[in-house]
């Protein structure tokens, strides 16, 4: 058997993509050990933007109603055993070396990177006897590896421009992507920020006869920012919560939160007999209770946290991994909400295949920074340091800084920072910069 250290460097080597398009090999691999991702019941995570987050909010409710979660999500930051968990702990790293000799054990053609890692959280789960299993999925839907499950809920996040070189260059070719996750007679919700993407999920879950329920920006208000938690109402025509409470984050999690709300309600309505998505009357056997229904949501809202998303990774240092327009458009909206009174240093790093001159305008649009300091990230993709701060002059006055890493441009931030009063440092672009400000703190 091999160790820890030897079977993450056999994983991480091995190629993104499977040399056959489609789920077929990774179904066969799948039937061999047993089918375990049909194990639990699932919920399925796709979108653009958020989906991270939906998954580990309703991880969060679901728990907190006494069910155990299993919570598969991607990418990781520092380990890859962030991207599978049991009740918020990460396997560990003997279970995850067992899980992948169990895998592996079952080859016959050579699965992806992702299938591979797949497969041992579905074993994982299934070892682990969770009660649901939160898949998200990787880049698209209709062709990633998680859609061989079969869900009880199928939740699609936010749509955007992203990964356009592989899911399309249009909001409908990538909302068709998405879509493809959706099965037949499976409720679908979604969150509707377009009309165009709107139209290809109702269409899709209409002519599967799949329930579809929306959630949009109309349904839920954001009643007080407090220094510590944020208070939200969330209404729609099902039902309604009012001032539900968060920890202080980024304001777009209150957008994910509602869709995890959603989902919890209709993933567990069976076991609350409930009459549509209304809660009822309740039979006996340790059911959530009706009247228990928002002190469960609210709790569970209050444990929740993910990392890399409006995170204070050191006093003053923020990180988040907004990596397109549309990520980088709410990040500001949170900025000018919780961060007003103070100076602003930006680090700013992207990958080379992201629309980063759409992300550079918005960022300079919505916010004024002190001091620019651009980097590159630890990854192939990462884009010319240079060009970035070529861009980023042409569109402002304030003093660009290019540093060809992050433990330099870090370095370089806590030093200006320590010449300014009430100054804070932010860091944005791309989850690989996240993921190498935790590594140069710790």
């Amino acid at each position: 058997m091999m160790t820890y250290q030897e079977t993450v460097e056999y994983i991480l080597n091995i190629p993104l993509f499977a040399k056959k398009i489609g789920t077929e090999n990774l179904t066969a691999l799948m039937k061999r050990l047993g089918n375990p991702q049909d194990v639990p019941k699932v919920i399925h995570v796709a979108g653009t933007n958020g989906k991270g987050s939906v998954c580990k909010a309703l991880a969060a409710l679901l728990e907190q109603s006494g069910k155990k979660v299993g919570l598969f999500t991607s990418p990781h930051l520092l380990s890859p055993n962030e991207r599978i968990r049991v009740n918020g702990e990460l396997i560990s790293d003997s279970d995850f070396v067992r899980s992948f000799e169990k895998v592996r054990s079952r080859f016959e053609e050579h699965p992806s990177f992702f299938e591979v890692l797949f497969a041992m959280a579905a074993v994982y789960f299934e070892e682990k006897k969770v009660d649901y299993a939160i898949y998200e999925t990787g880049m698209g839907g209709r062709l990633d590896a998680t859609n061989i499950v079969r869900p009880v809920v199928t939740v699609i996040t936010s749509i955007g421009l992203d990964h356009m070189q592989y899911l399309g260059d249009t909001i409908e070719a990538i909302a068709g992507e998405k879509a493809g996750i959706i099965k037949p007679g499976i409720p679908v919700l979604y969150f509707r920020r377009d009309a165009v993407s709107a139209r290809i999920i109702e269409t899709r879950a209409e002519s599967l006869g799949s329930p579809v329920i929306a959630v949009e920006k109309s349904q839920y208000i954001i009643n007080v920012l407090e220094d510590k938690t944020i208070d939200f109402s969330f209404h729609n025509r099902y039902y309604s919560y009012d001032h539900l409470k968060m920890k202080k984050t980024a304001l777009y999690q209150v957008e994910n939160a509602c869709l995890a709300i959603l989902a919890f309600v209709v993933a567990t309505k069976q076991e609350r007999q409930v009459t549509g998505y209304i809660p009822a009357e309740q039979k006996n056997g340790g059911e959530i209770l009706p009247d228990k229904l928002q002190a469960v949501i609210s709790e569970g809202l209050m444990s929740f946290a993910w990392e890399g998303r409006m995170e204070e990774v050191a006093p003053g240092i923020y990180v988040d991994g907004a990596h397109n327009p549309e990520a980088i458009e709410a990040y500001c909206k949170t900025l000018n909400a919780f961060h007003k009174g103070c100076k602003k240093i930006l680090v700013f790093a992207v990958v080379k295949d992201k629309d980063y001159e759409a992300m550079i305008m918005k960022l300079l649009y919505h916010l004024k920074f002190e001091q620019i300091i651009v980097t590159a990230v630890d990854s192939d993709r990462k884009a010319p340091v240079e060009q970035i701060a070529g861009i980023f002059r042409s569109y402002t006055d304030t003093e660009v800084k290019a540093c060809r890493n992050i433990e330099d441009a870090m370095a370089f931030a806590v030093r200006y920072r320590s010449m300014q009063d009430n100054a804070n440092i932010y860091c944005v672009g791309s989850l690989y910069l996240v993921a190498g400000v935790k590594r140069w703190l710790s």
